[in-house]
């Protein structure tokens, strides 16, 4: 298959996602989210989870902002029952968004993103 002809944009799963996570009203939180728009999915997680890598478009009209911590933002992903199963990371490298990585504490890999409502903090 010819990635060429790939969306490059985030999938819809992802938006939601980040968005969910940059949630906050903080200066940084608000710059990050306004990237989201003008991301270009890179690659992925070498192992089968459903991490992605970013890209920020270059002639987005968006600054770059200092981010205090690192990772950006993260969150524990409960399942079903409430229970903690793993949990999300987002990173920003040099003020703009850069990837967002799942991991999980069982044996196999999170191979779709979660759904923001499996969210805590």
């Amino acid at each position: 298959m010819d990635d060429s002809t790939a969306d490059p944009r985030p999938p819809a799963e992802a938006v939601a996602l980040l968005e969910a996570l940059l949630g906050a009203d903080t200066p940084a939180d608000r710059a990050l989210r306004a990237q989201i728009p003008h991301l270009r999915v890179t690659g992925g997680c070498a192992c089968p989870c459903a991490g992605l890598d970013f890209d920020l478009d270059d002639t987005a009209p968006v600054p770059s902002v200092p981010v205090p911590g690192r990772p950006a933002a993260e969150a524990t992903v409960v399942d079903a029952d409430g229970e903690p199963i793993g949990g999300v990371l987002v990173f920003a490298t040099e003020g703009r968004l850069s990837a967002l990585e799942v991991y999980t504490w069982a044996d196999e890999p999170m191979t779709r993103l979660p759904s923001p409502d499996r969210l805590r903090p």
